[in-house]
């Protein structure tokens, strides 16, 4: 239900001073989760020899070169993709059949942003958000046409206007206030500029800013013009008695001065990836500076040939001597080292290498990460379950939204239940595990041919997807094996 626009001089683009501390965090784990060419290219990370200190800075032609030879050799993108693609090596599963909500459900998880995203997916992206910055989502209830007012909940009911969600990370998140207990009491996201109707529509669209509180939510729309910007704002009631935003954090900040500051997969990674790329961009400069120079003695400069190609023929006087010129490598080799350490640390903050960062040399494939499997299957299984329990709220605030009033849990009668069986070992190594355990005998009459069925279930998983057609018929040969 909407109440009419006013005019308001209120600045919705104000920020916390939390927001201005934490920015540049924020921007470091986006870029380096997602590297694109042109930021690469802006040297935005790569900083310049000398800056900042009394001796002159780096030559602009050099600084020009290094910024475009930068590459970014970080794990970081891996981190993250590793593990959403095994929360989602399979789909959710859902279960709402004697929900009393049903039918507003099954049309609410075919299009839950209103811009006819599933469920599914939109999860899965909100999952990318976790990892990268934090994500909050945000219960939100489609507007009525221009020119329409409504008044009631039959009203809305009758324009079709339903629940939908936002993704919104920390960048979205200007202002914000919690209670003693670190809920939202109240929060404000810039939406963004409205997209234009269509091409020919010049011009910046209208930006919006949505303010949620316990009680109200207020849509603030800023337009520019040539005399300056206009800020209107409507605004409705929320009848939930708390704001509907749910926080899908991997950590939060437990310092009570930063309430509800989230602590991404890339809080700590991110600066080593920054450290590593510029460290790369010095093993570039000193790589070129040692290639091998020819030098000629006992022959005259204009007798020799001006361009050096393979396969090339010289004639030299007698005496004459051609030989390499080079210099040390020993200061590579020392930046290499700390570039292998550096990687390093990145993979085992991501617990993708044992504490120690240990690295298992494979003779067939070289040198592969060894997965720590039990950290990380640990970690993985718990944000399953911290899904499972966001999307059960979500879905709670969204018919509650719906209804217009607080609607009791016990009356939704959701479930959903995401993939909890990883494949993080490769095929060929859970195959060894398993041969390895029927060697020292775990099957017959006393023995424990359970465990060996388990490891067999792990070496299906990494074969084979629950959605092959042999797949099922593959676990049921495992189950009913006898291993006599």
């Amino acid at each position: 239900m909407t109440s009419s626009v006013t005019i308001t001089d209120f600045d919705p683009s104000a920020r916390n001073p939390l927001y201005d501390e934490f920015r540049s965090s924020w921007e470091l784990n986006r870029d380096f989760a997602e590297m694109h060419l042109h930021v690469l290219r802006s040297g935005r990370y790569l900083d310049p020899f000398g800056a900042g200190g009394e001796q002159a800075g780096e030559a602009p032609a050099q600084y020009a070169w290094r910024r475009n030879a930068a590459i970014a050799l970080d794990p970081c993108s891996e981190l993250v993709q590793l593990r959403v693609d095994n929360l989602f090596r399979t789909p959710p599963v859902r279960r709402y059949e004697d929900s009393p909500f049903r039918e507003f459900l099954d049309e609410f998880l075919r299009n839950v942003d209103a811009a006819g995203t599933d469920i599914d997916s939109f999860m899965r992206r909100g999952l990318l958000l976790h990892y990268v910055n934090g994500v909050d989502f945000a219960v939100d209830k489609q507007s009525p046409p221009a020119g329409r007012s409504v008044l009631t909940l039959a009203q809305e009911r009758s324009l079709g206007l339903l629940p939908y969600l936002h993704a919104l990370g920390p960048l979205e998140r200007l202002d914000w206030a919690c209670d003693h207990g670190g809920r939202y009491r109240w929060v404000r996201y810039d939406l963004g500029a409205a997209p234009p109707a269509d091409e020919t529509a010049g011009g910046p669209g209208v930006r919006q800013y949505l303010t949620l509180t316990s009680d109200q939510w207020r849509l603030y729309r800023v337009q520019a013009s040539g005399e300056g910007r206009t800020t209107t704002v409507s605004s409705g009631p929320i009848a939930l008695g708390r704001c509907p935003v749910v926080p899908f954090y991997y950590k939060e900040s437990t310092r009570s001065d930063c309430p509800k500051v989230p602590l991404s997969l890339l809080t700590r990674v991110a600066p080593i990836a920054r450290y590593l790329l510029n460290l790369v961009s010095q093993v570039q400069i000193d790589v070129y500076r040692n290639i091998a120079f020819l030098v000629a003695t006992g022959v005259e400069a204009d007798k020799i040939p001006g361009e050096i190609t393979p396969m090339g023929c010289w004639a030299l006087p007698d005496g004459a001597e051609i030989r390499d010129l080079s210099g040390d490598v020993r200061h590579i080799q020392a930046k290499l080292q700390l570039a292998q350490l550096l990687v390093e640390a990145i993979l085992r903050i991501g617990k993708l290498t044992h504490a120690t960062g240990e690295a298992v040399g494979r003779a067939t494939s070289g040198t592969q990460v060894a997965v720590e499997r039990t950290d990380l299957d640990n970690e993985m299984r718990m944000t399953a379950c911290q899904l499972e329990q966001v999307e059960s709220e979500l879905i709670h605030l969204a018919i509650c939204r719906y209804k217009g009033q607080a609607v009791p849990r016990d009356q939704v009668r959701y479930g959903v239940e995401y993939n909890k069986q990883y494949v993080l070992t490769g095929a060929g190594e859970l195959i060894q595990q398993a041969r390895e355990l029927a060697q020292i005998g775990l099957y017959g009459p006393t023995g424990t041919p359970a465990l060996l069925k388990i490891a067999l279930r792990k070496v299906l998983d990494a074969l084979a997807g629950e959605d092959d057609k042999a797949y099922q018929q593959a676990l049921r040969q495992i189950e009913s094996a006898t291993f006599e």
